[in-house]
């Protein structure tokens, strides 16, 4: 057995192990907390809860839900109110190893709740994300005794376990049970007590009994009422079955069910596990055989295309023709070569998937490369209706309900970048632009292929990355320069040249949250571009920000960052700022590369496809 079998065997078997044990799937040096155990609060006051996430080490963006309950508590802000009952937070970590942020909340009703943390997810400036623990925590408030329930009923069965302290209820019933007649008596009868909607549906019911008091102070117990389906109760007799009753555990006869159940779940991982070793040393066999005949068939392939393919575009040597070495190598070179003297279009990659086909414009261009992308793919898999638990996704797995979709941002890309080469990426929304700048910028890893590139002569220019809603603008001024890799003393030098390119005196100690999207995007562009020019500059979608004044600013901007003789890659869906500023392009259409070669050519093609 193989090494790598061994480790899936391993894998399985953990998984076994684990099936029968709930346990939330997170990061273990993550985690999330509140600022207190519980908390104590005031009728119709807004109060604060402070809400921690802390890892082992610097967090780039922090991203949580959180739960509370709406006929109980108000909220007030701190974050953004996504639904009534579930605030989002989302923001920036600074990179700091602990996030705190504060919400406020107004109570409305006396008596317990609670707030809930789930959701959590960290980012960290090198990309990777991580899920954190979440946290629960109780709120008091104040629950005037006059308001209290002295008894309270379900059906004439008073309830066993009622304390006038405890809020929240769980009861079981029978089918055939249509309505809940619930009796609640308060302390004292200047209280009056209203009950919500009683009728009863298969499944969960929820049922609110309201105490108020004459100053408006009231208190809100919950029931949480199950009814049984209908098949549960036919073999029962009249006499057997209970009104209303507590939820009970399991006996013994229960107890010996769930172990043979455990017992044969067990063996069916283990066969499982059998096939699957099987299945992958025959897909291993079967994919080795397959490298080995596409090696066979790409050499021959290139034999064959060295022969008649090359001499599509490479020029006839005729006793007049000038050597390679005759050749002015200016930088655009291998991009202008004429289309009249290659078959159909010399930019159609789908005619020609070669690898050597990208190297024809570069035959007689003696320049290093810059940046070498060869068959890069990129695949991404998403899991709708994600399980909260190790057990709850293998049962899932097992019973054929997995949700997983999975989709290719890029698809065996290829192609070369000179050194000072302007190359122009071109595509609709959604083709994969930003995808192949990150993987270039070495923020993603590819499934497949590889990128050459030296990528600490990298500077990757996006707008409002690390931008923080609730700081004002200076502080984001230094938070996103520090985000970018500029230091204090760097930004306190260059902060007056941002504030005035970005056109923003006078408002750099309002929030940014105030800011209109104009605003942010003339900031963004200013502490991105403050810098000194870089050896290669990759631009995504840049030069369309602000107004049309701030575009004309931005763009003399960026072409004086051009001259500085740096390796420049420009995203874009707009042709026309390829054509103006590139003298190669790139054309990458639902993950595949439809084109390249000189930006005109592969301009016109793209719009005539959108057409």
């Amino acid at each position: 057995m193989t090494a790598w079998m061994k480790k899936i065997s391993i894998i399985a078997v953990a998984l076994s192990m684990l099936l029968f044990v709930n346990v939330q799937v997170s990061a273990d040096g993550e985690w999330s907390f509140f600022g207190s155990e519980s908390y104590e609060w005031s009728l119709d006051t807004e109060c604060p809860i402070g809400i921690y996430v802390q890892s082992g080490d610097a967090m780039g963006s922090v991203d949580m839900r959180v739960y509370y309950d709406p006929a109980v508590l108000q909220y007030s802000s701190g974050g953004e109110l996504e639904k009534e009952g579930v605030v989002r937070v989302k923001s920036s970590a600074g990179e700091q190893e602990q996030f705190s942020i504060m919400l406020y909340f107004t109570p409305l009703v006396l008596g317990e709740t609670e707030i809930e943390i789930d959701e959590v997810k960290v980012t960290y400036p090198s990309g990777d994300e991580s899920t954190a623990f979440g946290a629960t925590v109780p709120i008091t408030v104040a629950m005037p005794e006059e308001c209290m329930l002295k008894s309270l009923s379900v059906n004439g069965q008073a309830l066993a376990d009622f304390d006038p302290k405890e809020t929240q209820y769980t009861l079981d019933v029978d089918s055939d049970i249509e309505k809940a007649e619930i009796q609640a008596v308060a302390n004292s009868e200047k209280a009056k007590v209203q009950v919500s909607d009683t009728s009863l549906k298969e499944g969960e019911n929820t049922i609110t009994i309201t105490s108020a008091n004459e100053d408006g102070g009231q208190i809100v117990y919950t029931l949480k009422i199950n009814k049984a389906k209908a098949q549960s109760a036919v073999n029962q007799t009249p006499a057997e079955k209970p009104m209303a009753t507590p939820s009970a555990s399991s006996g013994a006869g229960s107890g010996n069910s769930d172990l043979m159940k455990s017992i044969l779940i067990c063996v069916f991982v283990v066969l499982v596990v059998v096939i699957l070793i099987i299945v992958a040393a025959l897909i291993k066999m079967q994919v080795e055989k397959g490298k080995k005949n596409k090696r066979i068939q790409k050499k021959n392939k290139h034999d064959s295309h060295s022969k008649n393919s090359h001499a599509a575009v490479v020029p006839s040597k005729k006793k007049n023709s000038p050597k390679p070495s005759q050749i002015k190598k200016s930088p655009a070179h291998a991009q202008q070569v004429s289309p009249a003297k290659i078959p159909s279009s010399p930019y159609d990659l789908d005619a020609n998937e070669d690898m050597d086909s990208l190297e024809q414009f570069s035959l007689f261009d003696d320049r290093e490369n810059e940046i070498e992308v060869r068959n890069v793919t990129m695949c991404f898999k998403h899991q709708k209706d994600e399980a909260s638990s190790i057990k709850e996704s293998i049962i899932r797995a097992f019973k054929g309900q997995r949700n997983v979709v999975k989709f290719k941002a890029l698809k065996d890309v290829s192609f070369v970048v000179k050194k000072g080469d302007v190359v122009g990426i071109i595509g609709t929304n959604g083709s994969g632009k930003s995808t192949l700048l990150k993987i270039i910028s070495g923020a993603l890893t590819p499934t497949k292929g590889f990128v050459k590139v030296d990528k600490k002569k990298i500077q990757l220019l996006t707008l409002g990355t690390g931008f923080d809603n609730e700081l004002t603008g200076r502080e984001n001024v230094y938070l996103n320069g520090a985000l970018i890799g500029y230091t204090k003393e760097y930004i306190d030098e260059k902060y007056d040249d941002i504030v005035k390119f970005a056109e923003l005196e006078g408002f750099m100690d309002e929030k940014v949250r105030n800011y209109s999207s104009g605003m942010v995007s003339r900031l963004g562009f200013a502490i991105a571009t403050i810098r000194d020019t870089p050896e290669i500059l990759i631009l995504d979608e840049v030069l369309s920000v602000g107004d049309m004044f701030f575009r004309k600013k931005s763009t003399a901007r960026i072409k004086e960052m051009m001259k500085g003789g740096s390796t420049v890659l420009i995203v874009s869906h707009s042709p026309s700022v390829i054509r103006d500023n590139c003298n190669k392009a790139i054309w990458i259409e639902k993950g595949v590369l439809k084109a390249v070669g000189d930006p005109d050519y592969v301009c016109k093609a793209y719009e005539n496809q959108k057409r």
